[in-house]
């Protein structure tokens, strides 16, 4: 009994130094987590006091008086923009759009089928460069050959024909080219002579005038 009354004073001892430490330790890990939270506040306050800063430094500045919603800013007296032309430069001349389409170029004399034309007309008269050997063609038959002949110094040409059909469209088209040259050149070559009813039909031929046969 005597020797617990002795131990008795050891034992408060301990608990109050365990009490201490105890609270010395809970008190380091709240001071040592305030700087932390401050100096993480403080980091952060910093980027957006800078990112403030960046932001109001690039906004340009509106003239006094002016809507300050508008954008872009306008422009003051002093800040006008640039005449246009400037001095000693030439104004861009103006453009029409769409282009105006190039003039169509003919010379005489120009191919050309006298109207009118029957289904019971034999003989088909008209107009060409001279000396040419041409022929009529049935365009609505894909080309199917009528008759032949020749203009003459003139130019003028008659030339006989059978089996026109009302409504179909017949065309006067060269009958032989020209020494030494081909298709192509010869198109080429007579093309400005064309007359009013000129076409040119893939797979079938080109004829330098056509026109319907009536009744």
């Amino acid at each position: 009994m005597r020797s617990q009354t002795k131990l008795a004073p050891y034992l408060l001892v301990v608990c109050v130094l365990a009490l201490a430490v105890l609270a010395v330790g809970c008190g380091g890990a709240t001071t040592s987590t305030t700087p932390t939270l401050t100096a993480t506040e403080s980091a952060a306050g910093g980027a957006l006091t800078s990112s403030d800063a960046a932001a109001t430094s690039t906004a340009p500045a509106a003239p006094a008086g002016a809507d300050e919603s508008a954008y872009p800013v306008p422009l003051t007296g002093e800040e006008s923009a640039p005449a246009y032309p400037a001095e000693g430069e030439a104004a861009l001349p103006a453009e029409s759009y769409p282009p105006p389409a190039a003039e169509e170029t003919f010379l005489e004399p120009r191919f050309r089928i006298d109207q009118p034309v029957t289904a019971a007309t034999t003989t088909i008269t008209g107009q060409a460069p001279p000396n040419l050997t041409l022929a009529v063609l049935d365009v609505t038959y894909g080309g199917s050959p009528l008759g032949i002949g020749q203009s003459d110094a003139n130019g003028a040409f008659a030339i006989s024909v059978s089996g026109l059909t009302a409504g179909n469209r017949i065309g006067l088209a060269i009958g032989a080219l020209p020494e030494g040259m081909d298709i192509a050149q010869t198109a080429e070559m007579y093309f400005p002579h064309r007359g009013e009813g000129f076409q040119n039909l893939p797979n079938i031929g080109v004829f330098y005038d056509t026109t319907l046969v009536e009744p």
